[in-house]
């Protein structure tokens, strides 16, 4: 790896390297000869700037090498939000024997990172939570970690409002963080939950696409920035759908090799997106879309709603068919079930169709604010 390197690095002047990676020539230079062990948040910004497409696989060499303690922490928290899950494990069993006591917490609060992300079939958030609760953090990294999973768990339970509430409450205590390398991962960890909870539980568009973005940007791992593209891409489903399908379709292409679970969903949406703005060209598959598209509001619409019955369907297929009909009934049963749902974004268009239908809307205003 090292070989590949230092032939790549030939093509530039090594002082620039260094200069726009934030280190020294030296430093490169021993970590090219195995001389020194660098900081692995180094090792990290020289292998993007030399060597980009080769990220994962030149990382797990170099991870497997560190013995310094804050380069086994950056290494864990890198294959954490990079999902290299059996490195994460092969540190953990490497590291279990060590006298550290400050890298002992880290490997304890990894070790149930690491059974979070994998969720076997005994998994139980409940029980993993009272865990990261006896952790006794002594370290503010550590501390931070602890309250980052206390988020995973809300959301995984649908609490949202405590989601969003603590995720606020943490981001302080990371930005007085010294280490830029945690402190960009662990903002962008409560950046990807925030974006969306900015979206649906607050309808702030802006601030959605702010903390998406800053994910993005912050290359802390493909499934990360895969869950931006996704806040970006609804974020966008109304107003621009070019934009709406670009973010979806970059989110789809990473979620089809990390997770495919998640690529339905999003196709789903991009379905009815394309409806919504009647794309003709579209190939599709829900029978809602497609009297949508066609605009045959007597012969599609009603016998779907004959067939279907509203309470079987989702949210969005109520809204197109409301609005298909501009019936102020169906309207209203979209934006009650987007409000139960606690999406306050699409229950914000539903309210601006019945709007434009003169519906006096002032009740709606009154039912999101205590829902959301």
């Amino acid at each position: 790896m090292r070989a590949t390197l230092k032939s790549e690095i030939k093509k530039y002047t090594q002082s620039e390297v260094a200069e726009f990676i934030g280190t020294s020539s030296p430093t490169i230079t021993k970590f090219l000869n195995g001389t020194q062990e660098t900081s692995l948040s180094t090792t990290l910004e020289l292998v993007r700037y030399l060597k980009p497409e080769m990220e994962k696989k030149m990382m797990i060499h170099f991870i497997k090498e560190v013995k310094k303690p804050l380069n086994i922490l950056i290494a864990m928290e890198y294959c954490s939000t990079n999902r290299l899950l059996k490195t994460l494990d092969f540190l953990l069993k490497k590291h279990s024997d060590t006298n550290n006591h400050e890298l002992k917490e880290y490997l304890n609060i990894y070790e149930l990172m690491l059974k979070w992300q994998v969720k076997g079939e005994n998994f139980s958030v409940e029980e993993l939570s009272q865990q990261v609760r006896m952790i006794k953090a002594t370290s503010d990294e550590c501390h931070i970690l602890a309250k980052i999973m206390e988020v995973y768990f809300y959301n995984y339970k649908g609490k949202y409002n405590l989601v969003y509430d603590l995720a606020k409450d943490i981001q302080p205590l990371i930005n007085s963080l010294d280490n830029n390398f945690f402190k960009c991962s662990f903002s962008a960890r409560i950046a990807e939950d925030m974006s969306l909870m900015a979206l649906t539980l607050h309808n702030d568009v802006e601030q959605a696409r702010k903390l998406a973005l800053f994910v993005i940007k912050s290359k802390i791992g493909k499934s990360f920035s895969a869950y931006a593209h996704y806040v970006l891409g609804a974020s966008y489903f109304y107003e621009d759908y070019d934009k709406c399908k670009m973010h979806y379709t970059k989110a789809i292409k990473v979620y089809e090799k990390y997770c495919p679970s998640n690529v339905s969903e999003i196709e789903k949406e991009l379905e009815f997106a394309s409806a919504y703005h009647n794309i003709t060209d579209y190939d599709y598959k829900n029978e809602v879309a497609k009297a949508y598209t066609s605009q045959n509001a007597q012969n599609g619409s009603d016998l779907i709603l004959k067939d279907l019955k509203v309470n079987t369907l989702t949210g969005l297929e109520t809204m197109l068919i409301g609005m298909l009909n501009e019936d102020e009934k169906t309207l209203m049963q979209a934006f009650t079930k987007f409000v139960q749902e606690k999406d306050m974004f699409n229950a914000n268009h539903v309210k601006k169709q019945l709007e434009a239908m003169n519906v006096d809307t002032m009740i709606l205003d009154n039912l999101m604010n205590l829902f959301a």
